[in-house]
């Protein structure tokens, strides 16, 4: 046999054989690269993050710059002419707590007062009663409530006529009053007393802060007194023996009273050991408006005093029957003794710096259609010693329609149409 027979399949195709060889050696050695990689990268481990401590220099803080203005002095602004200043020096208002609702004689007696209502804001309050004038913090109203001040003419039987006409001079004194203590700022202390002869009751035993809730009990007070209309004479009138008893324990509070008197009331009389010091000389001791002032001084110490009355009666005045009965002479009222009484009193209960003590300031009512000469009379002759002592004012109420409001003013004439006819002024 020939050479070229006796090679075989891989003789003839050597060259083709060899790069199958490589080509299946580079296939798997491809194979096994891309299966080892796979593995690696399947069975590679998470990465571990572990935080360091790293010390880090520290500043220290600095101050704030806060910018500072600093305000320049500006010149005091300059007064005008139309405007005038007073170098007054003024009395200093007490008050008391909101909750008390009285304390006997203002705050001045509960401890060190300590300063001025009116060195803190507040202003002494300027009263206009019936034309007398005063300021006062502490403001005592000493009202008659008699008779004199809601009857009418003679009934012609020897007795006195009451109808709705002659009630209405009552009726507009109280509306009056009622308005007066309305105005009355909150840090004001007040209280009110009604008087007739020998009776006088007090309407809270101690001084009112003027809160709504006190100028309203002013009012409920007040609400029966002397109707318009009804059978009756005045408020003093058919008192029960329970009002006799609470004389002897002021203060004792009776509220059992007649329909047509005040709605409760608190009687005062001046104990007898007072009326021997302050009046020892005086044989009827302190009644009608001298019994309302001695219950205002010795017992509210407040520094105004209005006193509202008809006419003026003392201690001092004293009468002698003869034997009918009848009055035979009588001893006229002293004023005198009266100003130096109530004086003494002031001097024991304020002190000597008569600054300090109150006025008293007394108001005369005229009866409706009379001549106001006689009222006149009574304020200049016979208040004048009283209202001179205690630098006070005074009017006379000369005609009771020019305080009537309109509503009042129409029912009056409506009144006098009916009964004007059934009295004679």
């Amino acid at each position: 046999m020939s050479d070229k027979k006796k090679k075989g399949y891989f003789a003839k195709h050597a060259k083709s054989s060899a790069a199958m060889i490589s080509l299946g050696i580079h296939a798997v050695l491809i194979l096994v690269a891309v299966s080892f990689v796979a593995v690696t990268v399947i069975q590679k481990e998470d990465q571990k993050f572990e935080a360091k401590q790293v010390n880090r220099p520290k500043q220290k803080l600095k101050k704030l710059q806060v910018p500072v203005k600093v305000k320049k002095n500006k010149p005091k602004p300059k007064l005008r002419k139309r405007v005038v200043v007073k170098n007054v020096t003024r009395k200093t208002p007490e008050f008391k707590m909101p909750e008390i609702t009285g304390v006997k004689g203002g705050m001045g007696n509960m401890g060190d007062g300590g300063g001025g209502m009116e060195s803190i804001g507040f202003s002494m309050p300027e009263m206009d009663f019936f034309g007398a004038k005063a300021k006062g913090d502490k403001v005592v109203f000493v009202v008659h409530f008699g008779p004199a001040t809601i009857s009418g003419g003679n009934d012609g039987k020897g007795g006195t006529t009451y109808t709705p006409f002659s009630r209405m001079t009552g009726l507009t004194i109280r509306n009056r009053l009622e308005d007066l203590v309305d105005t009355l700022p909150e840090y004001t202390l007040f209280n009110v007393t009604a008087y007739f002869a020998g009776d006088n009751w007090a309407m809270e035993p101690n001084m009112q802060l003027a809160t709504p809730a006190n100028k309203q009990k002013v009012k409920d007070w007040m609400e029966p007194v002397n109707p318009l209309e009804g059978n009756y004479q005045y408020c003093f009138a058919g008192k029960p023996k329970t009002v006799e008893a609470a004389y002897n324990k002021y203060p004792t509070k009776v509220d059992k009273l007649p329909f047509y008197a005040t709605k409760w009331a608190y009687p005062y009389r001046v104990p007898k050991d007072l009326e021997q010091k302050y009046a020892p000389d005086a044989p009827g001791g302190f009644m009608h408006w001298g019994r309302g002032v001695a219950w205002a001084i010795l017992e509210q110490k407040p520094d105004t005093i209005f006193v509202l009355t008809t006419n003026y009666i003392d201690g001092w005045s004293t009468s002698k029957k003869g034997p009918d009965g009848k009055n035979v002479s009588k001893t006229p009222n002293n004023p005198r003794k009266m100003a130096q009484s109530l004086q003494k009193m002031c001097l024991d209960v304020y002190g000597p710096d008569k600054k300090k003590w109150p006025t008293i300031n007394v108001v005369v009512l005229a009866k409706a259609g009379r001549d106001s000469t006689g009222a006149n009379r009574v304020l200049g002759e016979q208040f004048g010693p009283i209202i001179k002592s205690f630098k006070a004012d005074g009017s006379v109420i000369d005609d009771i329609k020019k305080y009537m409001n309109d509503e009042e003013t129409a029912l009056y004439r409506k009144y006098q149409s009916e009964y004007g006819n059934k009295q004679s002024n």
